[in-house]
């Protein structure tokens, strides 16, 4: 199958290949040797820029998340009379609209940039915020909640411009985006929720929050290169130096190409169920939007109950720090390391559940601290799917149906929060237990395919097969990890 598919490819004349890949391809036959120094020289230009745009974008969307749970104790519940499993229901809703756009967002991402996606995005997503200021009941709030729920494709943004190596440390940026918005954004919702005035400080931090999110997302979308070919902040050496190091690593070009192989070789493939699976469990596990909840419910003024935000995301950097590090000391482990991270919120979570209910709450407060400790495992998993996967068809879907795992289980994670169980949540604690036990065997399971795949190609290397022997790449290609039979997958 793999010599008729590149049989296939060979085909195709020189010119229509350019044609598909005529964002990003070059015409250099060998990798181009680039020193230390210059990777460097580059590497840091794509931070300065890229890095901290993306990151900003994170921190907007994470704000608007984050926004709701401390709404929640500043008088949301109490304004738009919520009752029961409204306000579960109002945290999952925000992911059917996620749902609804991963299913769109695979033909966008074919039919236009991942920056224009992004931005476009973002700058709807600020819109909406700022309209989360004007409902009046519990069936406004889900609607806009509902239209709220859009994802931008980080997982290819990322893959286009950084190797394999630094897709942790870029990812663990974005994240860290995240646990400052719960933390200090946690305290600039809590100064703007207490402003006294004719209108709720709830609706006023949701008007802010939108309108920043839309100015960065502007941002975004001026600022940001469609790829490194039309990079504004490079030389044109280092533009191509910015492509030679990932075409190295045999890395996807963008291409508006739809590959209907790509997409059955992924439908076909064990990983991209075991990538459904996980992001499930690991999204299903969060307690993030109930954290307010649940220390507020132990007594904790809503004041205190902001600050105590803080332990948390202290640990969540560490553990994120933790992540990064191990993956740099042992780049070609970063399945064990999840499961390793796994053990933190397990942990927690078992805490929350046998630990008495009396007058000394710290206890209770530290479990749930550790049971916020899942960033540092998402971002090894996201870089796992944004350094294993080839071709932009099977990369679009592995990072689309991600978002729409990532969605399901944030749907049902909120609704095993029962209302009359609050504030420990005991049968959420229990399901969040079970859950991460798939998820890690899940996790093993796809890290032992990829390397019995790499086994299995160094055995064809070995027999004399020139195609699946492991060599760099030559230039950006739109090639799968399944048809290019010299990649080597990182476990």
């Amino acid at each position: 199958m793999s010599h008729q598919l590149n049989q296939h490819e060979n085909d195709v004349p020189v010119d229509e290949e350019r044609k598909i890949d005529h964002d990003v391809s070059h015409d250099v036959v060998e990798p181009i040797e680039v020193s230390e120094e210059d990777n460097k020289r580059v590497l840091r230009k794509i931070d300065c820029v890229v890095l901290p745009l993306a990151s900003l974008v994170y921190f907007c969307q994470y704000l608007d998340k984050r926004g709701l749970s401390f709404a929640a104790i500043f008088g949301l519940q109490k304004d738009l009379n919520l009752k029961g499993q409204d306000y579960s229901w109002a945290s999952s809703i925000f992911y059917f609209g996620t749902l609804a756009s991963q299913f769109l967002s695979i033909k966008i991402l074919h039919m236009f940039s991942v920056r224009a996606y992004v931005g476009v995005t973002v700058v709807l997503w600020g819109g909406v915020m700022m309209a989360q200021a004007a409902p009046q009941n519990a069936r406004d709030l889900l609607a806009l909640r509902f239209l709220l729920g859009a994802y931008p494709a980080f997982v290819v943004l990322i893959s286009f411009w950084y190797c394999k190596a630094e897709h942790p440390a870029r990812f663990a940026a974005l994240y860290g985006a995240d646990i400052i918005a719960q933390g200090f954004g946690g305290l600039f919702l809590y100064g703007l929720s207490s402003i006294k005035s004719s209108i709720q400080g709830w609706r006023i931090a949701m008007m802010v929050a939108g309108g920043l999110s839309i100015i960065i997302g502007l941002l975004f979308t001026w600022l940001v290169p469609v790829n490194a070919k039309g990079a504004w902040f490079l030389t044109e050496k280092d533009r191509q130096i910015a492509i030679d190091r990932v075409a190295r690593e045999h890395a996807s070009a963008e291409s508006r190409e739809w590959r209907w192989d790509q997409c059955w070789d992924t439908l076909k493939d064990v990983r991209f169920y075991l990538t459904f699976l996980w992001a499930f469990c690991l999204c299903a596990c969060t307690v993030l939007q109930f954290g307010t909840l649940i220390l507020n419910g132990l007594g904790y003024s809503t004041f205190i109950t902001t600050v105590l935000q803080l332990p948390s995301c202290g640990l969540q950097m560490v553990c994120l720090g933790i992540a990064v590090a191990a993956c740099r000391y042992f780049p070609n482990k970063r399945g064990y390391v999840q499961v390793c991270l796994a053990f933190i919120p397990f942990i927690g979570a078992i805490l929350l559940q046998t630990l008495p209910y009396g007058e000394n709450k710290w206890p209770l407060a530290g479990a749930l601290w550790l049971t916020t400790c899942n960033q540092g495992i998402v971002v090894v998993n996201l870089s796992i799917i944004s350094s294993n996967i080839k071709g932009h068809t099977r990369k679009t879907l592995f990072s689309t149906f991600f978002y729409i795992d990532y969605a399901t289980g944030s749907i049902c994670g909120p609704q095993l929060f029962l209302a009359q169980e609050k504030p420990l949540y005991r049968t959420a604690m229990r399901a969040i237990v079970g859950l991460y036990v798939v998820y890690m065997v899940t996790m093993a399971s796809f890290t032992v395919l990829c390397r019995l795949e790499n086994r299995r190609r160094d055995s064809l290397a070995a027999a004399g097969d020139e195609s699946a022997v492991a060599k760099p790449g030559t230039a950006l290609d739109n090639k799968s990890d399944v048809q290019d039979l010299s990649f080597r997958y990182v476990l």
